[in-house]
């Protein structure tokens, strides 16, 4: 427990007090006074006790008062600010407090040390300057002199918090001034850490005054909602007159012990719902606590320990941060310092130890303060330069000590580097990495630990992802750079490849140690790979969290990315892999590389300077290839050499020694004249970097070749008889241009070359490892090390003295380069290991990188090394794996596919290659038949195998493996799939369907999938179940059809938006396998019979979300109407019943309703008749309701009548007389209701397209009645309601069908011309019915036309072979009443007529001539005169050929009975003879009826109708004359004659009656005063009078009121 400032100061002064003798009266008394004190802030008036007590000498009170010391500045009761003199008062206690070093006791040391860790490490009150350096060397002293163990430990404790609390110091109150801070920026990606112009600590106050200011909104939010609910309480309750005990007013504190508090419900501004006490002011969670020192709402203890740490801090941020740069200068003097410590060299053998103990903690010391560092000493230059000159140098001297801890401390120093300061130290951290640690690994001089210490450097850096990515980038991408990651790489590849298992290393290395060596290799590869993966996840999860940016954020983001191949680092980047690839081009043939360079555009021509920069900078170039190069003979290789050789400098070498610098870039050719000329270029360099050495290039030239010489006899183990240095001496005489050069130079150049070779070819070094390898003495070993590494470490640093600029990275986009170059090392590293290796957890390690090098390469589409990683785990699956590693692989395959599923791409073949294969396997486990496709038989031993497998491996897994593909992304999907089906299509071949039965499960976990990519994912699966569904084997198909049954039934749950067609291409299979199957006949109609039946279950589940989808369906429909397949059709049937019963609910997809009619339309050529006029009747309602939906498209209307009112006139041709009526009514019904809204185009085309065929169905139907089952009287009812039907049709439309007209009339004339029979009549009777009601629309033109086409085809349909049959006999021109005088013979048949024939064309002309007689009479006065005269001219000509023929009675009666024997001889059945209506009676020829209409029409229209009525005067009186009864018996030719005459004149006369009655009288009585009217009214009278026997009254009446006229004009007249 802490005890407060006055009881620690009586305490302390009580203590003293006691300690004291008599003879320290001064100090007792000074003990008093301090007592007597009572106001004091501070204990800063005990420091003279104090002081007194350490000058005293007294153990006792020295103890006393170094411990009240330290427990007074730990409790922040010194006011060390406080100046006395010139001093501070805690720099006053650190001087008297050091004053007690002398003590040689162990406790005042120790009180010492931890007074001066007190004083050092208070926050308060900083100590600056010398005396930090004092406090260091102070307790470094005494670590390292003293051999007390508690001694050590506190002095050590005590510099590594010093050194802590500087340089953390360092980071909270540290500034960087501007280009610091910009270089801190671009190092940081601008975290928001760095503020210019503030120090840490300022910016940490700043937001702890934001989350309090935060916190106090908070309270007042929390208030305000508080106190609106507790008003509206108490409202209610004033209302409701009662009083809750209960209810308070809320605080405005919200951080209140209330137990009744209101609870609210707000969120904050992360979302997150309030607690009891609001939000926590550090983390902004719901807050359940507060702290009872602030009362502010907090969350966890942690929070509040943050809380209050940051409230701590906000008092001293300001204060500190204004000794900024004297934080810097104190970090600056304890680095120099302790980098000084830790280069001293021991002088004195004994003092070795103790030096050696000194350069270790100083090394600690220089590790706690690099560990401790962050932005502000990363970007110090002032500290950078102290351990660029002085710690790397430490550095280099204590990395080669044969002490194991200097080892260690030093390689932990050289990670923090790297972490830490890489940037600032990039030559130089490169240079001990070449040139020592790649040595440890290399040479056979380095111990284990040298080459374990290193690997686990290693691990440090490769661990470590940002430090690997910029190695990458600064040094592999970086053109004159090495490749310093690959080297690392792949040196711990040789590693693993056995290097050290090479005779150069057995001396060395020992089997467990390369074993142990080789582990680390591995771990470190793991590491380097789970490091990469884990950085991605990280950065990828960073940027997801990532606040969407503005619109001008977006705008930068794509100008950068734009920009990016303009990127400097990126060019360079692009550059260096060109260049590796040029190193191998170069490696191969030399002309490979130029073509090469010069394709990269890294040079545009054969430029010799270029290329030899590019041999320079590429150290990984064939020494050997160089040196032919070098000494080639043409003048390209020769500027290539000059240039090459001027980037050496052999400034201040000897000549030897620049030979030997020289021969380590490149091997001498073999021949002497290339070597000449390689030395003439040497010695000219030479004298140009070494003026005044040698008289003349000639003479160094000269003594280049001497010194070559010199190195092949005394290295040569062939030449026993070596060159002395007396003989070498003597060579040389004269040899500077006839003078001799000094004798020390001379046997300086024979000692070194006799001890170390100019140059070794890799063999002869190799041999010279080898048997250094073999010496025993390590001490030597490391000597040859030690030296190796300095000299290697002077030829670098002389080849890069420029530092060049280092580039920071702070996202992934370089580690997909990274990784191409990189994987094929670790590829290889792994491969090998897992060949060799036997241990199981080093086995596991193995694999779990391959599964983890897998995902992170798949994140960037490297997919032909993914590719190689797959495929080379799937050897280790394939067959039955039985052994660990194989099991390993097996299950390291199945983790890939889960956890980087969306990487496989192309590689999910394989992945599915196994899932199948282990399907198979375990089938054998579960005892199932197995169709393999390899004939496997297994054994026992397989079995057990087997269900080893399945015991390590869940087969649940293979089902999440098609479960997680709702995972994959929209590429992997696809992928996916293809794979799938394209497996399948191999298990398929040999009847197997586990991928086909997994394809529905994928595609239904994923059909929740964005439309567009479902669509693609869709295509593939398309395209295998089309071609599953049309294989041979309809077993097969039928499962696969069954799949997308079901599949499809699923789908189609789902609402299809508007325009969209996703149904359509899901179902289209459905149509391409009924289409394309390759079944048999018979089979092809189970498979069609089972896709139907589909439909049918398709379309009853989901008709209400059915869409575009339908569109298949009918398709499918329509094809299989097409099939005589009965069965088919009842499908079919089914499928239109469903969407008709439901077509009002305009749920059916409108799209369909055309294909829905062609449906119907085949349906009604199906052989039921059920089906049939069901077909007819939805076609009706289909048809209705299409109008009505689609009443504005005229085009699409126009596509749907002809096909369906075709299909219902040709229906008509039916065998059924229901199906012919109900197809003809449903036709006209159609036409009818619908056609008030057509055009003229739309009528034209019915007639053209539908009556028309309809009239030659009719006509087809008349012809093949004998064939039906329909009698005669049915066939010509049918046919007569027909054409009332359309007459009633025209009639109701004639105005929209006038300009038709002509068409209308052009049907009827070639009807009545290709019949000529009854239908004839029927068609004119019809015409002639349109013409009366619908007269008064006619044109002037239709009528013109309609008299032509009557006209045509009155002309047409004469029964011309009777008006010309007068000449056939010249009785036939004789009177009869002659020829009956005598006996008349019958005739023998000499004359072929059709009396049938005949009389319909007689019956034809009659309906002609009475289609003109309504147009004249009815419409006379519309009537134009050219067309009067036209009718005229028809009737006179019509009734003088009908006259001439009826009065040749004789001629006509053979006629007559020539034309029933021919018929009768032609056996032809007698075609609706029965009908009075379509023929002449008694089956005579007579034209009587067209002459009398001709007569009337002629009366009519005539100007001069009293000639013409003489004419009918005439013709009356002739049958009057005639009409008496036969004499002869009727059976002879004569009585029959006689009464064919009487019959003749008594219808003529009945005729004539009425003609005269309805004409010719009213004309008479106009025309009374003529004399002629008189004579033939009495003539007519007396005709009558003569003949009584024919009576007509009427007749008479008429005529006799005629007369009585006559008489009273006359009388009028006189």
């Amino acid at each position: 427990m802490s005890l407060t400032l006055g009881d620690l100061i009586n305490q302390s002064l009580e203590k003293i007090k006691k300690a004291i003798t008599k003879k320290q009266y001064q100090l007792k008394q000074l003990i008093d006074e301090t007592l007597q004190v009572k106001e004091y802030n501070n204990a800063n008036h005990l420091m003279k006790v104090y002081q007194q007590c350490i000058e005293s000498k007294q153990v006792k009170l020295i103890e006393l008062a170094l411990f009240d010391i330290k427990n007074i500045v730990e409790q922040g009761f010194l006011d060390g600010e406080q100046i006395i003199g010139e001093k501070r008062v805690i720099e006053i206690t650190l001087d008297f407090v050091m004053q007690t070093q002398l003590e040689k006791e162990e406790i005042v040391q120790i009180n010492m040390i931890q007074a001066i860790q007190a004083i050092m490490t208070n926050r308060k009150h900083p100590i600056f300057g010398e005396a930090v350096t004092r406090v260091f060397s102070l307790l470094i002293n005494l670590h390292s002199v003293s051999k007390v163990v508690a001694i050590i430990t506190a002095s050590k404790e005590a510099c590594q918090k010093i050194v802590n609390t500087y340089f953390a110091r360092l980071e909270d109150f540290g500034i960087l001034a501007e280009d610091e801070y910009q270089q801190a920026i671009q190092q940081q990606c601008n975290q928001k850490l760095l503020v210019f112009g503030k120090c840490k600590a300022q910016i940490n106050a700043e937001q702890y005054m934001k989350s309090l200011m935060l916190s106090l909104v908070d309270e007042v939010q929390i208030y305000s909602e508080r106190k609106s609910i507790y008003e509206k309480q108490l409202d209610d309750l004033n209302k409701m007159k009662v009083i809750d005990l209960n209810l308070h007013e809320p605080n405005l504190r919200n951080v209140t012990n209330d137990k009744n508090q209101i609870q609210i419900n707000l969120v904050n501004e992360l979302g997150i719902k309030n607690g009891k006490f609001g939000w926590c002011v550090v983390c902004r969670k719901q807050s359940s606590q507060y702290c009872k020192e602030t009362k502010v709402p907090i969350c966890s203890k942690k929070c509040k320990f943050m809380h209050l740490h940051q409230m701590h801090n906000f008092s001293q941020s300001y204060q500190h941060s204004i000794h900024s740069e004297q934080y810097v200068n104190d970090a600056y003097e304890i680095l120099e310092m302790l980098s000084q410590l830790s280069q001293r060299d021991p002088q004195n053998p004994q003092l070795a130890q103790m030096i050696i103990k000194c350069k270790i903690f100083s090394l600690e010391l220089i590790y706690e303060a690099l560990a401790q560092s962050d932005i502000i000493f990363q970007n110090k230059p002032k500290l950078i330069l102290i351990l660029k000159e002085q710690l790397l140098e430490s550095l280099l001297k204590n990395s080669l000590s044969t002490e194991k801890q200097l080892l260690i401390i030093t390689l932990n120093i050289f990670i923090q580097l790297i972490w830490k300061v890489r940037s600032h130290m990039k030559k130089e951290l490169e240079a001990l990495i070449e040139n020592v640690y790649f040595k440890f690994l290399e040479s056979s001089n380095s111990s284990f630990d040298h080459k374990q210490y290193t690997l686990k450097v290693f691990n440090k850096i490769l661990t470590r992802p940002k430090v690997v990515i910029e190695i990458f980038v600064n040094y592999d991408c970086s053109v004159g750079q090495n490749n310093l990651l690959q080297k690392i790489l792949d040196m711990q590849c040789r590693i693993i490849q056995g290097r050290f298992s090479k005779l150069e290393f057995q001396a060395s290395i020992s089997i467990n140690q390369e074993l142990y060596l080789k582990s680390l290799c591995l771990d470190n590869f793991c590491g380097y790979v789970q490091s990469l993966k884990e950085y991605c996840e990280q950065y990828e999860d960073s940027q997801n969290v990532i606040q969407i940016q503005s619109f001008d954020e977006q705008e930068e983001a794509i100008i950068q990315q734009q920009s990016l191949s303009q990127d400097p680092l990126e060019k360079q980047k692009q550059m260096k892999l060109e260049m590796n690839k040029a190193v191998q081009k170069f490696n191969f043939k030399v002309e490979h590389c130029i073509v090469h360079l010069i394709a990269c555009q890294y040079m545009e021509n054969r430029d010799p300077k270029l290329f030899a920069q590019f041999l320079w900078e590429n150290r990984d170039i064939n020494k050997d290839k160089l040196g032919e190069l070098f000494g080639g003979s043409n003048e390209f290789d020769q500027k290539v050499f000059q240039l090459y050789i001027d980037f050496m400098n052999f400034k201040e070498l000897q000549v030897d020694e620049g030979l030997r610098y020289m021969l380590e870039f490149f091997t001498l050719p073999g021949e002497s004249q290339q070597i000449d000329r390689i030395m003439e270029k040497f010695a000219s360099k030479y004298c140009e970097d070494n003026p005044g050495i040698f008289q003349s290039a000639q003479a160094t030239y000269t003594l280049s070749y001497l010194l070559m010489m010199l190195q092949t006899d005394l290295h040569n183990e062939k030449n026993l008889d070596k060159m002395t240095q007396a003989q070498f001496i003597n060579l040389a005489k004269g040899i500077n241009d006839g003078e001799n050069l000094p004798q020390e130079m001379l046997q300086g150049f024979y000692t070194r070359i006799q001890k170390t070779p100019l140059a070794l070819h890799a063999k002869e070094q190799a041999k010279r490892a080898l048997e250094q390898a073999n010496q025993v003495d390590q001490r030597k070993k490391h000597a040859v090390l030690a030296r190796e590494a300095e000299d290697s470490l002077k030829k670098w640093f002389k080849e890069h003295p420029n530092q060049d600029a280092f580039y920071y990275v702070n996202s992934i986009e370089h580690m997909k380069s990274q990784l191409q170059q990189t994987w094929s090392v670790i590829f290889a590293s792994i491969s090998v290991f897992l060949e060799q290796s036997d241990d199981q957890k080093q086995i596991q390690l193995c694999f779990e990188t391959i599964q983890a090098f897998i995902q992170l390469i798949g994140r960037f589409d490297l997919d032909e090394e993914k590719d190689t990683f797959i495929i080379f785990l799937y050897r280790y699956c394939t067959n039955i794996p039985s052994t660990y590693k194989q099991i390993l692989g097996v299950q390291t395959l199945i983790k890939v596919s889960l956890q980087s599923g969306q990487y496989l791409r192309k590689s999910w073949k394989i992945v599915l290659q196994l899932i199948s294969r282990l399907e198979q396997l375990h089938q054998v486990v579960k005892k199932i038949k197995v169709d393999s496709p390899y004939k496997e038989s297994y054994n026992q031993e397989d079995i057990i195998n087997i269900e080893r497998l399945f015991q390590q491996i869940q087969y649940e897994q293979i089902d999440k493996i098609f479960n997680s593909s709702i995972h994959l992304d929209s590429n992997s999907i696809l992928e996916f799939i293809s794979a799938l089906c394209e497996l399948s299509k191999e298990e398929i071949k040999y009847n197997r369907i586990f991928l086909l039965s997994r394809i529905l499960e994928v595609a239904d976990f994923n059909m929740n999938r964005i439309k567009i990519i479902w669509s693609r994912m869709w295509e593939i699966m398309r395209e295998h179940f089309l071609e599953v569904g049309c294989l041979k084997n309809v077993d097969i198909a039928i499962y696969a059809i069954d799949q997308l049954k079901q599949l499809s039934c699923k789908f189609l749950e789902q609402p299809e938006l508007t325009n969209y067609h996703f149904q359509k291409e899901f179902l289209l299979p459905f149509e391409q396998i009924f289409s394309h199957t390759q079944a048999q006949q018979q089979q092809k109609v189970q498979l069609r019979e089972y896709i139907l039946s589909c439909m049918c279950m398709i379309t009853n589940i989901c008709f209400n979300s059915i869409k575009s989808g339908w569109k298949i369906i009918m398709n499918i429909v329509n094809q299989a109407l097409q099939d005589d397949q009965q069965q088919l059709a009842r499908f079919c049937v089914q499928i239109t019943d469903k969407i008709m019963q439901d077509v009002n609910n305009q749920k059916v997809y409108s799209e369909i309703y055309l294909e829905l009619i062609q449906a119907l339309i085949k349906q009604t050529k199906n052989k039921e008749i059920n089906i049939v006029l069901n077909s007819i009747n939805q076609l009706k309602i289909l048809v209705d309701k299409i109008v009505l939906i689609k009443r504005n498209d005229n085009k699409y209307l126009d596509q749907l009548w002809i096909p369906v009112l075709s299909t219902l006139s040709v229906l008509y041709s039916d065998e059924s007389l229901e199906v012919q009526q109900q197809s003809v009514n449903t036709l006209f019904e159609l036409l009818r209701i619908h056609g008030v809204q057509q055009s003229n185009e739309f009528w034209k085309m019915i007639l053209r397209g539908v009556i028309r065929p309809l009239f030659d169905e009719i006509q087809f139907s008349r012809l093949q009645f004998t064939k039906q089952s329909q009698t005669k009287q049915q066939v010509i009812k049918s046919c007569q309601s027909t054409f009332n039907l359309f007459t009633e049709l025209v009639i109701l439309y004639f105005q929209q069908m006038q300009s038709c007209l002509n068409d209308l009339i052009d049907i009827y004339i070639q009807l009545v011309l290709q019949t000529q029979d009854f239908l004839s009549t029927l068609c004119l009777d019809s015409f002639k019915t349109i013409v009366q009601q619908s007269g008064l629309f006619f044109t002037e033109e239709n009528w013109t036309i309609m008299i032509e086409q009557i006209q045509y085809l009155l002309q047409k349909c004469s029964p011309n072979e009777l008006f010309e049959a007068y000449n056939l006999d010249e009785d036939f021109q004789k009177p009869l009443e002659e020829l009956l005088k005598e006996d008349i013979r019958p005739k023998k048949f000499s004359f072929k007529i059709n009396a049938h024939e005949c009389s319909s064309k007689m019956s034809i002309q009659q309906k002609c001539l009475e289609i003109l007689e309504v147009y004249a009479i009815k419409f006379n006065n519309s009537i134009s005169q050219q067309n009067k005269a036209q009718i005229l001219t028809i009737f006179s000509e019509q009734y003088q050929k009908c006259k001439k023929f009826n009065t040749h009675l004789y001629m006509r009666y053979f006629l007559e009975s020539w034309g029933m024997e021919y018929n009768k001889g032609q056996n032809e059945t007698e075609e609706f003879d029965n009908q009075q209506d379509y023929q002449t009676k008694n089956n005579q020829l007579s034209f009587i009826n067209q002459e009398f209409i001709s007569a009337k029409l002629i009366i009519f229209l005539t100007s001069e109708p009293l000639e013409f009525v003489e004419q009918l005067i005439e013709r009356l009186s002739d049958a009057y004359y005639q009409l008496s009864q036969p004499v002869h018996n009727l059976k002879n030719v004569n009585g029959s004659l006689e009464q064919l005459r009487y019959s003749e004149s008594k219808a003529i006369i009945n005729y004539s009656q009425i003609l005269f009655m309805d004409n010719v009288f009213p004309i008479l009585k106009i025309n009374l005063q003529q004399k002629i009217v008189s004579k033939w009214l009495i003539k007519l009278l007396k005709l009558g009078i003569n003949n009584q026997n024919i009576e007509n009254k009427e007749y008479n009446k008429v005529l006799v009121n005629l007369l009585e006229d006559i008489i009273n004009y006359e009388n009028n007249l006189y």
